[in-house]
């Protein structure tokens, strides 16, 4: 009975620090439980933010890749177009080379028409 109530005294006396120690180790345990649970949290948000990233920029990399193949197929329709041009316009003048040819002849004709005429 003697421990007992020398178990009680000690706790008495010194209870307020024993009670201040055991709420000090709970908090602490509490926080550090926390700090890893928010550690944890922020990892797995900033992994979401890489895989976000990632496949933004891999969106983007396909659009820049298909922006790309398209300028190629203009450039492509754009000097097929200017070759076009150039055959288009090598005809004409052929075309009025002839003409000219043609229209001389017949000048000529018509002037030794004239000259028999008289």
């Amino acid at each position: 009975m003697e421990q007992v109530q020398s178990i009680i005294d000690i706790f008495l006396s010194n209870g307020g620090t024993v009670v201040m120690a055991v709420l000090f180790i709970i908090f602490l345990y509490l926080d550090r439980k926390d700090r890893k649970e928010k550690d944890t949290q922020d990892e797995i948000r900033r992994k979401e933010e890489q895989e976000e990233k990632k496949a933004e920029r891999e969106a983007s990399n396909k659009l820049l890749s298909e922006l790309s193949a398209s300028n190629r197929n203009i450039a492509e329709s754009l000097n097929l177009l200017k070759t076009s041009m150039d055959n288009t316009n090598t005809e004409f003048k052929q075309h009025d080379e002839r003409a000219i040819a043609g229209f001389q002849a017949i000048h000529e004709d018509l002037i030794v028409l004239k000259e028999r005429g008289k």
